[in-house]
């Protein structure tokens, strides 16, 4: 895959400060990458770019950055790459030269000329903390009618490295993620991604059942599978273009294009309670485990879940959950995934 044009790798992104993005679209470049042919001018020039971004820092969080301005995310990308995304909105080409000219002069105190930068759209959502009395902003909403000292919380928040709060796939990644422009969207997204998995799950359990795939679920903008990492590594790779192979078929069926996919390793062998257990569910999901059995999840309810689900004596005649939700836009980024609550089990 050509990483340059996709969007679906979350490695290929290293944020510095602001929202972790589940999905970028390029708007543009300005600059020249600098000569990067080793592994050890790679890492130099990343380790130039972060510092870059340290400098610039605080005068981009008080002027550009949300609740500001448009800005909301500074980080660099695989390609060498300074990476400033925008919140979805019409972002003029005098707003970029500004920001540019600001990037390009802290640059050249460095002794950097013609400082790379690409522009872009990100996707988000988060839960910003405005105290410590556990008062939340929801990113996105009305800023206007926010305390100066509410501002000042958000300001702050935004200045720190984002979690990563997701696998990036570290195995293959295909697909691409489209511009979502807000909530309405991102949950009509989900929707696509929950019909896609329901109508693929079928064909995908035979290799839960063969111990090859640990879980198949979805992520806030992607569908997620864990290939079994005992696997010889030609096969996991064989396995991931044969996977996504069926999942871009029945994406296809339902016109959907570059349908998003991250495949990652993992062990199977664990029992339910050492595997991630600070997933985030929203709504009612269904996924698929290595025993081909399926695991009902419910927000904040994993663990009552877990007791029930191993109550159950056969799969077979347990019904699909047809519950179609958009996601939740709640605590910690209002995450709408099952990337969490996968609970994987001894056969």
């Amino acid at each position: 895959m050509n990483t340059e044009t996709s969007n679906v790798d979350y490695s290929y992104y290293n944020y510095f400060f602001g929202l972790e993005s589940h999905g970028n679209t390029v708007i543009t470049k300005y600059g020249k990458l600098p000569e990067l042919d080793t592994e050890e001018q790679k890492e130099s020039w990343n380790s130039t770019l972060e510092e870059l971004g340290n400098r610039i820092k605080d005068t981009l969080a008080s002027r550009y950055m949300y609740p500001h301005g448009e800005v909301v995310t500074c980080g660099s990308n695989a390609g060498g790459y300074f990476v400033i995304l925008f919140q979805y909105g019409n972002v003029d080409e005098s707003l970029m030269n500004e920001i540019y000219a600001l990037i390009d002069n802290a640059a050249k105190e460095m002794d950097i000329q013609d400082i790379p930068v690409e522009f872009g759209y990100g996707i988000y959502q988060a839960e910003i903390p405005l105290d410590l009395e556990h008062t939340y902003h929801t990113y996105g909403e009305n800023v206007e009618n926010l305390s100066e000292s509410e501002r000042e919380a958000i300001e702050e928040y935004m200045k720190e490295k984002p979690e990563r709060l997701f696998g990036d796939g570290n195995l293959a990644n295909y697909g691409e993620v489209p511009l979502l422009k807000d909530k309405k969207e991102i949950g009509a997204w989900w929707n696509k991604l929950y019909s896609i998995k329901q109508g693929t799950e079928g064909k995908i359990l035979p290799y839960l059942e063969k111990g090859q795939v640990a879980a198949y679920g979805i992520q806030l903008t992607r569908l997620h599978v864990y290939i079994y990492d005992g696997l010889p590594s030609e096969e996991k790779i064989a396995l991931a273009e044969e996977i996504y192979q069926i999942i871009d078929e029945e994406a296809r069926k339902q016109n959907v294009t570059d349908i998003p996919v991250a495949f990652e390793e993992s062990g199977l062998y664990q029992p339910a309670e050492e595997v991630m257990e600070d997933g985030y569910e929203f709504g009612e999901e269904t996924d698929l485990l290595p025993s081909g059995e399926k695991s009902i999840g419910e927000t904040n309810n994993s663990s009552n879940n877990d007791s029930e689900s191993d109550n159950e004596s056969s799969s077979s005649e347990e019904k699909s959950n047809e519950n179609n939700s958009a996601p939740g836009f709640g605590l910690l980024g209002g995450l709408t995934c099952l990337y969490g609550g996968w609970r994987l089990r001894k056969k």
